[in-house]
């Protein structure tokens, strides 16, 4: 059994520089409230006031860290905190869901870590954060609240029984097909719908006449080269995030290790562990290449951490034998029940009608405005049409034993793998439309999080539905 001990000094100067943006906000609240003759004027006002809040902020968390303790003993670790309301808490392993160690580039120069204990629960009480610890220390605590604690007392080095780690052509092909340049334009547009209207419109108007301007090969290959920029970015990030991405099975849970500039080590219960989600992307499907997730029940008011990434990168070819190694639980179905044919419209109908909606509008602004070529939005229509068709063929389930696989299309492919046990509810619903159809939407809930989550596989033939909810029910 460990003495009580404190976190890392430096805790205090680490919180306190978390807080600065917020303090300069609020000395600029501060300053713009007060006579303008005090302090010299607005920029002395605000220096003092953003000195006084730093002051205040080095008090608070010195106190913080003063009165905050902990140790650890085999299966335990103790809790002691509070200014002037004490406070003791004790976290058995048994009520342990998840082990994290995280670093981020100034912890790492500092020889810090932040371990982070989530227990069962849904408030305050289900996380605990110690974020000032050296990596020895809090990998000490992470053996004791693992099994692998008990087996370095007995003289034994707790072994993985098997690991995967994504390394050399894969880490760059998975950031290559990752299709996260798409979420560095969305920001980009976000950002500049933000900032439009503060540019003057003398600068909108003659930026628009230079591109007018602009002869139109010339206009797409800017267009090209920045997109190609962006893909080499988003590309780069996504090695540097997951670069020496490993996953190790022990006895009772999953070990996850990744990236360069915010290591990250996480650990996955099985017993937490819901199912199994097969993605593949746009640019990953004609490659024969997806993503395994995993849904995992979080315990802590805030929102499932963030482990939802079992492999960033897997060929389809190999997923059995991921499977097979390291979750054998889990297996991909030989066969599966899909939507019947009838359905089809259905589909159909709810992949195009919103996009013939934007086509009018588009065409009537076309129409009113003289925009050229504003008949090309028929175009749009197509892709709508495709997206349906491969929505309604890809719309399936399976029972295998105990798991139920459902497979469906949003815009990527998923497959669900699914544990009876693990299913907290299984619904089936009608409209008007489907019961006159003899259809029905199969719902499934999971505990992944405190909100839960649920997969909804729409307009299966009734007697198809009706066989799961009672497989279901037999379980």
């Amino acid at each position: 059994m460990s003495e009580y001990r404190r976190q890392h000094p430096l805790l205090v100067l680490l919180d306190t520089g978390r807080g600065l943006i917020s303090n300069i906000g609020v000395a600029l609240v501060i300053a713009v409230s007060l006579p303008s003759s005090t302090f010299g004027g607005f920029v002395g006002a605000f220096i003092v006031a953003l000195l006084a809040l730093f002051a205040l902020s080095i008090v608070y968390n010195g106190l913080r860290w003063r009165f905050f303790f902990y140790r650890y003993e085999e299966g335990m670790v103790h809790i002691r905190q509070g200014i002037l309301f004490k406070r003791e808490r004790t976290i058995r392993r048994e009520r342990v869901q998840s082990i994290n160690v995280y670093a981020n580039v100034v912890q790492q120069a500092l020889g810090l870590r932040t371990l982070q204990i989530k227990t069962a629960g849904v408030g305050v009480d289900a996380e605990v954060n110690l974020r000032a610890v050296s990596k020895e220390e809090a990998e000490r605590i992470r053996q004791h609240l693992n099994k692998e604690g008990e087996a370095r007392e007995g003289g034994l080095e707790e072994v993985a029984k098997a690991l995967r780690a994504l390394q050399g052509r894969d880490l760059w092909l998975a950031g290559l097909t990752s299709g996260r340049f798409m979420a560095l334009f969305s920001v980009a547009a976000v950002a500049l719908s933000q900032v439009i209207d503060y540019i003057p419109q003398t600068l909108i108007d003659q930026a628009l006449a230079r591109i007018t301007g602009v002869p139109l090969l010339l206009g797409l290959g800017i267009v090209l080269a920045l997109f190609f920029a962006t893909w080499a970015l988003s590309t780069v990030v996504f090695a540097l995030q997951f670069a020496n991405f490993t996953v190790r099975r022990f006895e009772d849970r999953l070990e996850l290790d990744w990236g360069v500039i915010k290591r990250s080590h996480v650990t996955v219960r099985l017993h937490r562990l819901q199912a199994v989600v097969v993605q593949q992307g746009l640019l990953r499907q004609p490659l024969g290449l997806c993503t395994l997730l995993v849904e995992v029940a979080g315990g802590g008011a805030k929102e499932q951490e963030k482990v939802s990434v079992l492999y960033p990168m897997l060929r389809m070819r190999e997923v059995e034998g991921f499977l097979r190694d390291l979750l054998p639980e889990y297996r991909l179905p030989s066969g599966a029940t899909r939507a019947p044919e009838r359905a089809r419209r259905r589909y159909l109908f709810r992949s195009t009608v919103p996009m013939a909606l934007l086509v009018a509008a588009l065409l009537v602004a076309s129409y009113h405005w003289n925009v050229p070529y504003g008949g090309a939005a028929l175009l749009l229509l197509m892709p709508a049409l495709l997206l349906g068709r491969s929505r309604h063929s890809n719309a399936k389930f399976s029972i295998d034993g105990d798991q139920l696989t459902i497979g469906f299309r949003s815009l990527g492919l998923y497959q669900v793998l699914i544990g009876r046990e693990h299913v907290q509810s299984l619904s089936l619903l009608a409209n008007p439309f489907q019961r006159l159809g003899r259809l029905r939407t199969l719902s499934i809930s999971l505990l992944s999080s405190p909100a839960g989550k649920a997969y909804a596989l729409k307009d299966l033939d009734a007697s198809d539905a009706w066989a799961v909810r009672e497989w279901y029910s037999m379980g």
